[in-house]
């Protein structure tokens, strides 16, 4: 456990745990960077995140954190100028950038800008993520403790839980090795006195070894991978860090080592895992696609290909734009625009299959910034048949079965999609219709119903459409009208209804008026209806009794 200290308006208190800044734009892959530093095995209490490297800035600005997470692709930062910036504004921040795996040479290049560690995306678990914080953390101590008193070095370097130790740089002989160092490659103290740095060597590895240190001779921190072989024989992976210092006088280098088995172990499984996604791009029956950001296709799979009736090598090089209805390609401007801003857009777009023929895919796409040319991978299903359904499942449920005319569910959400406009309507009631079911049964009641709906639909004008209210009550609603308008369709529906209908009628008409509820227009058509009932039957007006 971290015991560190925090100024805050020139108060200093104490916190326990470590207190680390996240800079990762990638929101999924910040969510499973928070999973992992949560554990126990962390030791983590206080976690802030940032999306861009001018965020970090300011964030480092109000609080001394423990170390930095430092993902290399941010939107306002270029590869490993982040880790120079950080360095230069912060020189005692602790810095370990992530990459993807692809990517090591880049870590490499950060790691020699100033960052203590890079982490390969995806490849670390929890007690890696653990040890890496607490290494770099340690190696930044170091590090400054070198900067300090001779005392603070020897307490650094003695109590450094990684291999570390001094050699000359032109003997190469060990001029002081740790505890640690004594434990990893299992000579004792006195025995590493007597050895040189070749001693640790594979043979056929001195050649590179002896050019690497020529080079490095007087110079900065260098950052390499080699073979080192322990005492009993045994061969492992191990990364050094080296760092020009003088030592009692000599010109001399100090190294800290880690064993790194288990990563490039880790390389190789993603190596692995790379392949078989690659199989999985190939025979995967979901629609896969790569293409860079002005819609140019890198790659297809034979799904996505197949589903639009294309081979492979016609789709290749082309833009996705082209495959759009003509008047719908303003809407794939749309989706590069918000998938160059966000990282990650999902919705549908319409492509046209070769005979013409239009398919919907439902896609959910992320950008891919990792790259030395960013991409855009996406995934999408063809879901046309579903679209289809759906629009007749929505049809029946807007048409009543009998008359098929809209029903009152239709009603409601058109009235919805008018909005403020004039529009009219005029209700439509059965003269007697109870009677009909009566004396001549509901199959003739149906029947009725059914001429009605037809003698209706004859008759109404364009931009209109009727609607059965329900039993044996009609609407027919003019999208745009006005007193007029209303008052000669009602008296036209009364006049051709007198030979045409299959049954007589009475009808009451009303128009929007501005500010109007839907419901208030209704139940004034209503009352007309039965006003005019009324007076053809010569009962007063208020009498609202249907027959």
């Amino acid at each position: 456990m971290q015991n560190t200290f925090d100024v805050t308006d020139g108060h200093v208190t104490q916190r326990g745990g470590l207190w680390l800044l996240m800079v990762e734009d990638q929101r999924f892959d910040a969510m499973l960077l928070r999973k992992q530093l949560a554990a126990p095995a962390v030791g983590c209490t206080h976690i802030d995140h940032a999306e861009t490297l001018a965020a970090a800035i300011e964030s480092l600005g109000q609080c001394a954190y423990d170390a930095v997470l430092l993902d290399l692709g941010l939107p306002d930062s270029e590869g490993v100028d982040a880790v120079r910036t950080l360095r230069r504004r912060f020189p005692d921040v602790v810095v370990i950038v992530l990459t993807g795996s692809d990517e090591e040479q880049l870590g490499l290049d950060a790691m020699a800008s100033g960052a203590q560690d890079m982490l390969i995306k995806g490849s670390f678990d929890t007690d890696a993520l653990a040890r890496a914080l607490h290494y770099a953390i340690e190696r930044q101590r170091l590090e400054g403790g070198l900067r300090q008193s001779v005392e603070e070095h020897r307490t650094l370097f003695e109590n450094n839980p990684f291999p570390v130790w001094v050699y000359d740089s032109y003997t190469l002989r060990f001029l002081a090795v740790n505890e640690a160092t004594a434990r990893e490659y299992g000579y004792a103290r006195d025995e590493f006195l007597k050895m040189t740095l070749l001693d640790l060597q594979l043979p056929e590895e001195t050649q590179k070894v002896m050019a690497a240190i020529e080079a490095a001779r007087g110079g900065g921190l260098v950052v390499a991978e080699w073979r080192h072989r322990r005492k009993d024989g045994s061969v492992f992976d191990v990364e050094v860090n080296a760092q020009s210092l003088d030592f009692r006088g000599r010109q001399a280098r100090i190294v800290l080592a880690r064993d790194i088995t288990i990563r490039k172990r880790a390389i190789r499984a993603l190596e692995i895992s790379d392949g078989r996604f690659r199989k999985l791009f190939q025979h995967s029956l979901g629609l896969i696609c790569t293409h860079d950001l002005e819609g140019v296709l890198i790659s297809v799979n034979p799904a996505a290909a197949r589903a639009i009736d294309y081979s492979i090598g016609d789709l290749l090089g082309r833009n996705l734009a082209d495959l759009m209805p003509p008047d719908r390609r303003g809407e794939f401007d749309e989706y590069i625009r918000r998938i160059r801003s966000k990282g990650i857009d999902s919705g549908m777009l319409p492509l046209m299959a070769r005979d013409g023929s239009m398919r919907v895919w439902q896609y959910n796409n992320v950008l891919d910034n990792d790259a030395d040319e960013p991409y855009v991978l996406g995934h999408a299903q063809d879901i046309t048949d579903r679209r289809i359904l759906e629009q007749k499942l929505r049809e029946q449920s807007t048409v009543d079965p009998l008359t098929g005319c809209r029903n009152r569910r239709f009603l409601d959400e058109h009235i919805g999609r008018l909005g403020e406009v004039a529009w009219g309507c005029i209700l439509i009631d059965l003269d007697h219709f109870k009677q009909i079911n009566d004396t001549y049964g509901h199959e003739r009641g149906d029947q009725v119903l059914v001429g009605m709906a037809d003698f209706l639909r004859k008759h109404a004008p364009s931009q209109s459409v009727v609607i059965r209210m329900g039993g044996d009550e009609f609407l027919l609603l003019m999208d745009s009208a006005d007193e007029k308008s209303a008052t000669a369709l009602a008296d036209l529906l009364r006049e051709a209804g007198s030979s045409q209908a299959p049954s007589g009628f009475t009808t009451g008409w009303a128009v929007r008026q501005s500010g109007e509820p839907f419901g208030a227009t209704i139940r004034r058509a209503d009352e007309g209806l039965y006003a005019e009932r009324a007076a053809s039957r010569g009962g007063a007006p208020n009498d609202r009794r249907r027959q």
